[in-house]
C-alpha cells in the first residue's frame, strides 16, 4: 500500500511537471514594432548659421548632412528631408503628415 501512495504520488509530481514545462514556450520571443536598426534623422530642418546651403542647377536650393542625406527648401524656407531616405528612418504619423505638406500651410477658413 505504501508502495502503491509513493509511485502515484511520483506519477501525479511528473505529470505536473511535464505539464508545466510543455505550456511554456521553449523559447523567448521579443518584437519590437519597428527594428532598433533604424537610424532617426530629422524630417524637417531649419535655417541656422553654420548651414551651407548649395543651389541644385535647376534653381532649387539644398543641404546636404554630414551623414549623406539631402535635405530641400520648401515653401516656409525650412529644408525637407529627400523622399528617398523616407523609408530608411522612421516617424510619427504627425513628423510625416508635416513633412508631406513640405511647408505649405492651408487655412481652412477662408
Amino acid at each position: 500500500m505504501i508502495k502503491f501512495k509513493f509511485i502515484s504520488m511520483a506519477l501525479v509530481t511528473i505529470a505536473v511537471a511535464i505539464s508545466t514545462i510543455s505550456c511554456s514556450p521553449g523559447r523567448n520571443y521579443y518584437y519590437e514594432r519597428y527594428p532598433s536598426t533604424r537610424n532617426s534623422v530629422s524630417l524637417i530642418i531649419s535655417s541656422r548659421p553654420g548651414l551651407i546651403i548649395n543651389r541644385y542647377p535647376d534653381g532649387r536650393y539644398y543641404y546636404r548632412s554630414p551623414e549623406g542625406y539631402y535635405y530641400w527648401r520648401g515653401t516656409d524656407n525650412r529644408y525637407y528631408l529627400d523622399k528617398k531616405f523616407i523609408r530608411k528612418n522612421h516617424y510619427s504619423q504627425n513628423e510625416y503628415r508635416e513633412w508631406r505638406s513640405n511647408g505649405k500651410r492651408f487655412n481652412r477658413r477662408h
